[in-house]
């Protein structure tokens, strides 16, 4: 595979699809090859396809040739210049094939085309039959648009290939009905089987030559659509064509009559399609239920990453992540804000006197004093070590006067609980000035000196 298609996150997709496109283009060169080899040498099983009910006209084993080895060249994107002008020289052969046959149809003219390649005289019967002919012309004219697109991103050469997916069901549900072989524009003969066959598969080997756009891009997707289309593509298909096969074996079996066959088929596409949607609904479901799951695993796993594992707080992450948008609102002249900065006094102590748990606990404990300080709507976070940042909203300068006696009184409440250590911290503030705008980190480096200052002037925390 090229290394273009193995760096496509769908490659695997894209490789199955590109194998199935190479079978189709041997099985179409091959079957006719043996076609033409049974006229050449008489045997009727050849002819027939192995079918032995009858011949195929030699000029549609030609065209098969040239349609199988058409697209194999054409199949790399982009094919190599010789490739290309090879590939589209026999897809020019292959539907001009079609539109002389179908001249012979409509003017009732004979062009001697059967005659051509055996040399000797050929039933008329055998001639290409109409629908056969058009179908056959129109993958011809789809292998030399194949890499044409419209200014609106529309690429003809994939619905000119539909054509032979609604020719060969067409033909195939003759077939299952036993309808009459001559009935105008889409008569048929009753060997043409695998011809109806293979022109459905190489059509769907052209729409899916370039897979990549259009179309087959939106099939061969990595989202849930794609994936629930190439879940019912193929049941859309084979349960119509089924369930006309199951009432043409029951009205035979004189099981029923046509009208009450026709309900029967009707109500079994019913049935089929409808289960074929549940299905396909309860697999959505689940889908929404899994991404579900990951959008919440991921939100918590953001979270996660905005918090302090130890006290639950913000850490500095969470803490510059929600600060700075308050900042800039503050910094409009349409809120007040002040950027305290609080450190717990003597944790060294603490953990050498008694251990690194109990200097988890004084963090703890200090987290729960400023939880208990501040409101909801103000951001606390512990920034670094026993170190805490907090954004009180909608306070003013008068208002850290207020805030600094609750400390004090948290603080004394914390340490009538017993512990062995007493709790203290020191606090530093700064306002934010709508006039002199400055980032968040320039107002935690002003507080955190404050604080320092502040912290100076205490005498030194003795454990209890």
């Amino acid at each position: 595979m090229p290394v273009r298609e193995m760096l496509d996150p769908r490659w695997r997709r894209l490789g199955r699809v590109r194998l199935y496109c190479n079978a189709s283009c041997l099985a179409s060169a091959v079957l006719g090859g043996l076609i033409l080899l049974g006229w050449a040498s008489g045997s009727k099983l050849l002819k027939s396809a192995f079918l032995g009910l009858g011949a195929i006209a030699p000029n549609t084993a030609l065209a098969l040739i040239l349609l199988g080895i058409s697209l194999w060249l054409l199949l790399p994107d982009p094919p190599r210049r010789p490739r290309h002008f090879c590939g589209l020289g026999l897809a020019s052969v292959v539907s001009l094939l079609g539109a002389l046959t179908l001249i012979e149809q409509r003017l009732r003219v004979d062009l001697r085309i059967d005659r051509l390649l055996l040399g000797h005289a050929t039933a008329v019967s055998l001639r290409m039959t109409p629908i056969t002919a058009i179908t056959l012309f129109a993958l011809g004219l789809a292998l030399l648009l194949l890499d044409w697109q419209t200014r609106f991103g529309i690429r003809p050469s994939q619905i000119l290939s539909l054509w032979s997916g609604f020719a060969a069901v067409m033909s195939i549900s003759g077939y299952i009905n036993a309808a009459d072989p001559l009935y105008g524009f889409f008569s048929f003969t009753p060997v043409s089987v695998y011809v109806s066959l293979l022109v459905f598969f190489m059509g769907a080997a052209i729409f899916f030559a370039r897979p990549r756009v259009g179309i087959p891009g939106d099939l061969m997707g990595k989202f849930v659509g794609s994936s629930i289309a190439r879940r019912l593509l193929p049941a859309v298909i084979v349960v119509p064509v089924f369930a006309a096969w199951l009432r043409a074996r029951l009205e035979q079996g004189g099981w029923f009559g046509a009208e009450l066959g026709l309900a029967f088929n009707v109500t079994l596409n019913v049935i089929s399609l409808s289960l074929l949607v549940w299905l396909n609904a309860r697999q959505l479901n689940k889908t929404d239920e899994a991404l579900e799951e990951a959008r919440e695993a991921k939100d918590a796993l953001y979270n996660a990453s905005l918090r302090d594992e130890l006290t639950g707080l913000y850490n500095r992450r969470g803490f510059l992540t929600f600060a700075e948008e308050q900042i800039k609102y503050a910094q409009s002249g349409r809120r007040e804000l002040v950027v305290l900065f609080a450190d717990v006094d003597g944790l060294k102590a603490i953990n050498d006197a008694f251990g690194h748990s109990e200097g988890d606990r004084a963090i703890k404990l200090a987290a729960q004093v400023l939880l208990t300080v501040f409101r909801d709507t103000d951001l606390i976070s512990r920034i670094h070590g026993d170190e805490f940042a907090v954004l009180a909203l909608d306070c003013s300068p008068e208002g850290l006067v207020r805030i600094e006696a609750h400390l004090e009184k948290a603080l004394r409440a914390s340490n009538s609980l017993g512990n062995p250590w007493k709790l203290s911290m020191s606090l530093g503030a700064i306002h934010v000035d709508s006039k002199h705008p400055v980032s968040i980190d320039e107002l935690l480096g002003k507080a955190d000196k404050t604080m320092y200052e502040r912290k100076r002037t205490k005498p030194a925390l003795v454990p209890r």
